[in-house]
């Protein structure tokens, strides 16, 4: 089953359970992310990425370059464990983690969430790339990628047992639009994919094929 075909069978579920006042919220917030033009605002193909410092598991903090091993880093942004969308994009791209490194790239995964939490997605997804902490999303603002709740999301998530101030050590409510960018050694975006609507994501083979096809470009 493709990664595509795993998050309609989950959104199709998930919707047909919750009351359809809870899923216009969640869906006019999609509309909101997508008026607020983030998208365009965003860095895109050609911009280059800081070189931040991100929490590993171990609480350090390790600047983006220490991860760059191969032609081409892929940086995936999540919203958080909690996620059901994220956890299963997680895992597609750990099942095909050595054809990406065949290929020429290796991946980190980027959350808003403190270090411990990021540990327990790690584990609990059995991933065996590094999955960092972006504190009060330094980097995602830097990207343009970030941006907060409104007052009815922060309730439905609450409702849903969603407990944004403790996993991310803060009270910003801020959360990534789900994005894959891939960086190569000089920092340059080569590739982005943005999507302001969660329940979408990108294939991984199709990014396979884009590093295989720009490898020795």
């Amino acid at each position: 089953m493709t990664l595509k075909q795993q998050l309609t069978q989950i959104s199709d579920t998930g919707f047909e359970k919750i009351p359809k006042a809870i899923a216009r919220v969640l869906l006019d917030g999609i509309e909101e992310i997508k008026s607020s033009k983030l998208k365009q605002k965003g860095l895109k193909e050609g911009d280059i990425v800081p070189n931040l410092k991100l929490l590993d598991n171990n609480n350090n903090l390790r600047s983006l370059s220490e991860f760059m091993h191969h032609d081409f880093l892929i940086l995936n942004f999540y919203r958080g464990g909690w996620c059901p969308y994220c956890n299963l994009e997680l895992r597609a791209y750990q099942n095909l983690r050595q054809d990406f490194i065949s290929a020429g790239a290796d991946i980190i995964a980027i959350s808003p969430e403190k270090p411990e939490i990021a540990l327990d997605t790690s584990i609990k997804n059995s991933i065996s790339f590094p999955v960092l902490s972006d504190i009060n999303a330094t980097m995602m603002k830097a990207m343009g990628i970030a941006f907060t709740l409104n007052d009815a999301l922060k309730k439905e998530y609450v409702n849903f047992g969603i407990d944004l101030t403790t996993r991310h050590n803060n009270y910003n409510f801020e959360l990534p639009v789900p994005a894959i960018y891939v960086i190569n050694k000089d920092f340059e975006i080569v590739f982005r994919y943005f999507e302001e609507n969660h329940m979408t994501r990108l294939e991984p083979k199709e990014l396979i094929e884009f590093i295989k096809n720009n490898r020795n470009k």
